[in-house]
């Protein structure tokens, strides 16, 4: 069963159990205008969720559809919802464009880590026309109604990773740019890493120019909402820098990729009383991996 719930004036979750690798709770946030806006469509097997869910908010039509970055588990649906809202434009970061327009590269990066019948849990990624494409500037403001969505270019995660600040809320969807939060009273935030576009330097970067919009609350993609922005972005920053360090000491040691991730599965649990799955561990791993091997540094 579908639920929605508003959690702050006016923009509304889905929050969804994906069946797939990776984290374990999507959200899926709508904006109620008229016409609205839909931030963080997830995979193209969410729609029908998504349909549903607008027809309980009475949104009937969207003026945008914004995903933080192309990866499949977030940007997997914009394609059909393209078709299924034609007067809708489609936000994407620059660096993204070809690749929706286009998207075979991307349909061959994701078989390569969900398989080549990725599709029958994911549905199919369909190419979204140029025509419906809004590519914005950094810093450029789009409004939805009576708001206004400040959309700030955020690499680091992927080079495609863009964020959106309400202004009316002052609420910052981050998507993966701050990292990954786990739930409970006493939340830890991990970086998101994935190869090949993690650029742990670019992540810093982006993690301070975040900071200093001084949003008052995170809408996070995956596992809730940060109601503390800036201890949090200072915990991931921190391990962010703590994780990429344990790890290329590892890889400097010569230590073997599964000799690693079996290290990093205990530095998890006794530095922060995780227990990561085998996936976030090797994805982990091979981003930061491939990351040092661009810098020389491995």
């Amino acid at each position: 069963m579908v639920k929605v719930k508003e959690i702050a004036s006016g923009i509304y979750w889905l929050e969804v159990r994906l069946s797939f690798a990776g984290p374990s709770y999507f959200t899926v946030y709508f904006i109620k205008e008229s016409p609205g806006a839909l931030i963080e469509p997830g995979p193209a097997s969410l729609i029908p969720e998504i349909q549903e869910a607008m027809r309980q908010l009475g949104m009937k039509d969207l003026a945008y559809i914004i995903p933080t970055h192309i990866h499949v588990d977030h940007a997997g649906a914009i394609g059909k919802l393209a078709q299924l809202f034609p007067e809708a434009k489609v936000v994407v970061h620059p660096a993204g464009v070809k690749h929706v327009v286009d998207p075979s590269r991307l349909i061959e990066s994701t078989k390569t880590v969900f398989g080549d019948d990725f599709h029958t849990a994911l549905g199919a990624i369909l190419p979204v026309p140029e025509s419906q494409l809004k590519v914005p500037e950094d810093g450029e403001i789009i409004k939805v109604g009576s708001r206004e969505l400040q959309i700030i270019l955020a690499p680091g995660h992927a080079p495609h990773h863009l964020a959106i600040l309400d202004r009316k809320e002052n609420g910052l969807f981050c998507g993966e740019a701050l990292g990954l939060m786990s739930g409970g009273d006493k939340p830890v935030v991990l970086p998101a890493v994935a190869p090949p576009g993690f650029d742990q330097g670019l992540y810093l970067e982006t993690m301070e120019k975040l900071r200093k919009l001084k949003a008052n609350k995170l809408f996070y993609s995956h596992d809730g909402i940060g109601l503390e922005p800036e201890k949090l972005i200072s915990m991931v920053a921190e391990n962010t820098r703590h994780l990429g360090d344990f790890i290329l000491q590892a890889l400097k040691a010569g230590e073997t990729p599964d000799d690693i991730c079996s290290s990093l599965k205990k530095e998890a649990k006794s530095r922060f009383g995780l227990e990561l799955t085998d996936n976030d561990v090797a994805m982990t791993v091979g981003g930061y991996t491939v990351y040092f091997r661009k810098k020389g540094l491995v």
